[in-house]
């Protein structure tokens, strides 16, 4: 039995060879084992800027590199050889400019090529917290507080791409350590997201892509939300309820006559509602809690003193309603003087 077996399966092969083409048989002889994908190269750093230090390494699970001769081309010139050069560094040019790296590298008489286009890019990041209430014509920036809804946008910066044309880039979003998919794309030079209860600082990456050039620009920033704290604002009303922003209380407290009206502003909290009606408000006056005189108005309070002279102390205490994590509280003593 096995004798017919045998004979069978060689008739087969002598079938199969006889009925293959002799085309087929030439490009089984001209089948490459070992290719450039072979020779892998590691970059540092993986996106470099303008004007900065470039480090390249080949190594090769195949070959042992350090027995073949090696050969680097910087922009089509030759600046290095020898045998076991493995490593090559360089700086690239200002944002933009074109760099071209080749290495060859010979083995058994056929010369494998490694080939690098560089053409470094800058992209800054600008951030904003979107929710953060501020006074009108409050000259400083607000700050995001935990829960706080924070905008960082990219800024790129390329040879043929200005600013104003960013939404030809493709951008990759990361946040602490974790790639942001929703947010990355063409034309995804934003991010909008909520700060964690529980990181201390936010660190946000962005990677862009010009597609035309073939650059890449990388940075990141960190916002340190444990820094920030919401304060309290106090500012007086005219009679006709226009609120003196000029001048806040918090500094200068001494009040002539025996009455004041008093508004209140939560400078950083995550408010959007007209008269913070979002926010938990508590008012105190020489240390008994008042509920406020109108809840529709919470954010004012309106003191006499009957004429009396001497100081009074204004307490506010504030809780997000749906953002529990902002809370604060802030005291002033006005200082009532009659009139002269």
């Amino acid at each position: 039995m096995r004798k017919y077996v045998s004979q069978f399966i060689i008739r087969i092969i002598f079938v199969f060879i006889l009925g293959t083409p002799l085309s087929l048989f030439a490009q089984v002889g001209s089948f490459q084992l070992y290719t450039a994908d072979d020779i892998l190269t590691e970059i540092y750093p993986e996106v470099p800027g303008p004007h900065e230090e470039v480090k390249l390494h080949l190594k090769s699970y195949v070959f042992n590199l350090n027995n073949y001769y090696i050969a680097w081309y910087l922009n089509g010139n030759k600046v290095k050889e020898g045998y076991g050069e493995r490593n090559f560094s360089f700086t690239t040019g200002k944002s933009g400019e074109v760099t071209r790296v080749q290495a060859n590298i010979e083995i058994a008489g056929k010369v494998y090529k490694k080939e690098y286009r560089f053409s470094p890019a800058v992209v800054d990041l600008l951030w904003e917290a979107q929710d953060a209430y501020a006074p009108p014509f409050y000259r400083g920036k607000t700050l995001p507080l935990y829960q706080g809804k924070v905008k960082v946008v990219a800024v790129p910066e390329t040879q043929i791409i200005e600013p104003k044309d960013s939404s030809n880039l493709v951008y990759y979003w990361k946040r602490n350590g974790k790639n942001v998919i929703g947010a990355s794309g063409f034309g995804k030079r934003s991010y909008t997201f909520e700060t964690d209860p529980l990181v201390y600082n936010e660190i946000i990456i962005v990677r862009t892509n010009d597609r035309r050039e073939n650059s890449f620009a990388e940075n990141k920033i960190g916002i340190h939300v444990k820094d920030f704290s919401p304060k309290i604002l106090f500012y007086r009303m005219d009679k006709s309820g226009r609120i003196l922003t000029n001048r806040a209380l918090n500094r200068f407290r001494m009040i002539s006559g025996d009455s004041v009206h008093l508004s209140f502003h939560p400078l950083n909290m995550s408010t959007v509602k007209p008269n913070f009606v979002d926010l938990f408000v508590s008012w105190f006056i020489n240390g008994e809690e008042r509920e406020p005189q109108d809840f529709a108005r919470q954010d004012e309070l309106a003191i006499t003193t009957g004429g009396e002279q001497g100081e009074v102390e204004i307490k506010v205490k504030l809780e997000g309603i749906q953002k529990i994590l902002q809370t604060t509280e802030e005291t002033v003593r006005l200082l009532f003087q009659s009139k002269e």
